[in-house]
């Protein structure tokens, strides 16, 4: 057994590796253990193929930063099965292990957890040679995160701050969006209903905690497949408490909110469509999202038991 430990100093508000490495080389075991530090955003993928090329044992890989960290990590594991991969929180996100509602985020930062952790098969989306453990998303939230570079070169300007002003800027200039939903074969949204949002979830979670398709399972089969229509600005205000707590599901009170299973979803338009792969952006013409089941082992942490203190 091997450990390979992909750290991103880049994650998060402070660089952090110094402390992981050192909990990391604390850490009493006869496996062998690799460290590398991601210099350049593509760097964990690369790296990881390398590795898994020449491993001659089966490797555990650990994802060390936040959900773009370990979607570089899932690209680099795709198509190996010498590996299983861990992901360990260090973002400002860290969506995809908050659907592990048995573990907490101290649990997936618990190296020996980890190491000692259970391996599982679970589902990934791929869309046109792109792959998600967590979710995809067109509409109001693409626009967001594709303007937030754009706010962020104003000087003076954070990048939470900047975040917060496209927030603002996309409400009143994206939210609506003209896109045909094939699911499974089948027209599941028409050209003529305006989009405010779609969401495809492997995981139940995306944008740093919102729970946009609760009833998502990463190991099912299956895609959760959420859209709401264009709505007003007053009703958009109403729905988004909801919406964060993943209440708006079959809910009389958001008629407009619709959902469902399916192994693959088709966006068609007449232009290129942002397409969200758990934070990036990219821009493609007509993409299809489609589930491979069990296409990649992660480890789900060692829950240390609690001992209960006796009067």
């Amino acid at each position: 057994m091997e450990h390979l430990f992909i750290i991103n100093p880049a994650a998060g508000k402070t660089d952090k590796s110094r402390e992981l490495i050192e909990r990391i080389n604390s850490i009493k075991t006869k496996d062998k253990i690799t460290v590398k530090i991601t210099k350049m955003p593509g760097d964990a993928t690369e790296i990881v193929k390398k590795h898994l090329r020449e491993a001659e044992d089966f490797v555990r890989v650990y994802a060390c930063g936040g959900d773009g960290t370990a979607n570089e990590v899932l690209r680099g594991v795709i198509g190996f099965e010498n590996c299983a991969l861990g992901v360990v929180p260090m973002g400002s996100g860290n969506d995809f292990v908050r659907s592990f509602e048995h573990n907490t985020k101290d649990d997936f930062i618990d190296m020996e957890a980890m190491m000692n952790g259970e391996d599982m098969a679970i589902d990934v989306m791929e869309c046109n040679g792109r792959y998600s453990m967590n979710n995809m998303s067109v509409g109001f939230d693409a626009a967001v995160a594709k303007n937030v570079d754009k706010f962020k070169r104003i000087p003076l300007v954070s990048g939470s701050l900047a975040y917060k002003i496209s927030i603002v800027y996309c409400l009143f200039t994206k939210r609506k969006h003209n896109y045909r939903m094939i699911a499974d074969g089948k027209e599941y949204v028409s050209n003529d209903v305006k989009t405010l949002l779609a969401v495809a979830g492997n995981g139940k979670y995306y944008g740093g905690g919102i729970k946009a398709t609760p009833l998502a399972e990463f190991a099912d089969g299956k895609i959760e497949f959420m859209h709401i229509k264009t709505i007003s600005l007053l009703r958009f205000i109403f729905l988004v408490g909801t919406y964060s707590r993943g209440e708006h599901i079959d809910n009389p009170k958001f008629p407009f909110v619709k959902h469902t299973k399916c192994e693959s979803i088709t966006f068609e338009s007449d232009d290129n469509i942002d397409i969200g792969f758990d934070g990036e952006i990219i821009s493609l013409k007509n993409p299809t999202v489609r589930i491979l089941p069990a296409a990649v082992r992660i480890i789900v942490p060692k829950v240390k038991e609690k001992v209960l203190a006796t009067v």
